[in-house]
């Protein structure tokens, strides 16, 4: 009984051993490669061309306004009402202010008074005129009554003209006794009281235009000549955080410090809905045309290392048997999501922009769908 034991048992093991090794030789007629198949990572490429070199300016400078007035009375007088507070708006034509005027009124008044009664003497000159010519053709009266006539109307009209500019004076200095604004904007600065006399020249107001803003930037004499010919513009407004505002130059003033050997670039927004007001902080960024071309890559091909070395991956092949390889490049300006190439790379070249976070030397790639 034992013995045959045995012999069932050895019986199994040999069958068991049988199926295993047979199992192996099916497996070795697979290739490795369809059980541990190496995924191809899809790729953005870009090519590499020349383009012309920009460099980029990144300045600070400040909202100002086109008109900052210190506003005065053109006549001399007592304030006897004032209309607006700090920070009102007010739009062009509004009252401000008024002088007392009852003397000035009364000025007015009796110029007018002359101008009419110097209107009725000409009337009556003109009549006996016109009676001293029919007399003359009917030889009535002295010869000369009719040159005395006219030398009298023309005195007359004379002494009309007279009080007629002085009612037009007397009523432009009346119309200044009020103080219009000169243009839409807000009151900074009230420096007049009812009661007050003012002078010309006194200030009693300060307004500050509230459109077509504009920013004030200090730029080193160096980019003078290239500014003229052009550049594009930015701002941002530290007040309205990741807002780029498209803009233009609006005029180069040529000598702003000449200790510091700079100059003021004027630069206009190209909207007019931005809530802004002078003296705000702003960001001006001026793309500037060195006058230069040069190879150019997407900033999105470059792989930094903390060594300081900067790479790019360059694809080479086509179709399904495309691989990379990797390539240390030199590079210079960055502009608009762009960089100079210096060296490292040569035109046509086609680099990886998506994808190349963990690329290997030799790696096979395809092309993102």
């Amino acid at each position: 009984m034992g013995a045959r034991a045995n012999d069932v048992n050895r019986t199994f093991g040999l069958g068991t051993r049988a199926v295993f090794l047979g199992l192996l030789a099916a497996a070795a007629t697979f290739p490795l490669a369809s059980i541990h198949a190496e995924p191809v990572p899809p790729v953005e490429t870009e090519t590499v061309r020349e383009a012309p070199v920009v460099r980029k300016l990144e300045l600070s400078g400040t909202v100002t306004s086109p008109h900052v007035s210190q506003i005065s009375t053109s006549v001399e007088g007592l304030v006897s009402a004032v209309h607006y507070d700090d920070g009102a708006q007010v739009k062009e034509g509004d009252l401000l202010l008024e002088l007392d005027a009852e003397m000035e009124r009364a000025a007015y008044e009796q110029a007018a008074a002359q101008a009419v009664q110097a209107a009725a003497e000409v009337r009556d000159a003109e009549r006996r005129l016109r009676i001293a010519e029919s007399l003359a053709k009917r030889d009535y009266g002295p010869k000369n009554e009719v040159e005395a006539r006219q030398a009298e109307v023309e005195i007359d009209k004379a002494t009309q003209e007279s009080f007629q500019a002085e009612q037009k004076r007397r009523a432009a200095i009346l119309a200044r006794h009020e103080l219009p604004a000169p243009y839409d904007g807000v009151i900074s600065k009230r420096m007049a009281e009812v009661g007050q006399w003012v002078r010309p020249g006194t200030a009693v107001f300060e307004l500050v235009a509230m459109r077509d803003f504009r920013v004030d930037v200090p730029i080193p004499q160096d980019y003078y000549a290239r500014l003229r010919e052009g550049a594009d513009v930015s701002i941002e407004i530290d007040a309205l955080p990741g807002e780029v505002i498209p803009a233009k130059i609006g005029a180069l003033i040529p000598v702003s410090d000449p200790d510091a050997r700079t100059f003021t670039l004027r630069v206009l927004p190209e909207r007019h809905d931005i809530p802004i007001t002078p003296g705000m902080s702003a960001r001006v960024t001026v793309n500037l045309d060195i006058g230069k071309r040069d190879l150019v890559v997407s900033r999105d091909a470059l792989i930094r290392y903390p060594d300081g070395r900067i790479t790019v991956w360059v694809v080479e092949g086509d179709g399904d048997t495309m691989s990379v390889t990797e390539r240390r490049i030199e590079i210079g300006l960055a502009f608009d999501g762009m960089v100079q190439v210096r060296s490292g790379l040569k035109d046509g070249d086609r680099v990886v922009v998506r994808g190349n976070e963990s690329l290997r030397e030799g790696q096979t790639v395809r092309l993102a769908s």
